[in-house]
């Protein structure tokens, strides 16, 4: 990510919606359900930006968890890099 991109909000501002949304699970859901609500969306579909197979599995899993869904199988352990 960029610098200007590090710098944007990740939730819902002044009725300005992210282009991103990141954070803890408990406002990662309540900006989701606020975004559902303000749309009248019945659904909810992810793009996600995560290269790293185990690692885009592990953000899904934690996804679904938040909106307590199961996940079909676990996710592999993810190991930080670096």
């Amino acid at each position: 990510m960029t610098d200007s991109q590090l710098q944007e909000p990740t939730a819902i501002v002044d009725g300005r919606w992210p282009r991103f949304v990141a954070g803890g699970p408990g406002d990662v859901r309540a900006t989701l359900e606020r975004m559902l609500e303000e749309s009248g969306a019945d659904e909810l579909m992810v793009q996600d930006l995560i290269a790293d197979p185990a690692a885009r599995r592990h953000s899904h899993d934690l996804l679904a968890g938040m909106f307590d869904l199961t996940p079909r199988r676990p996710s592999p352990t993810v190991t930080a890099v670096g």
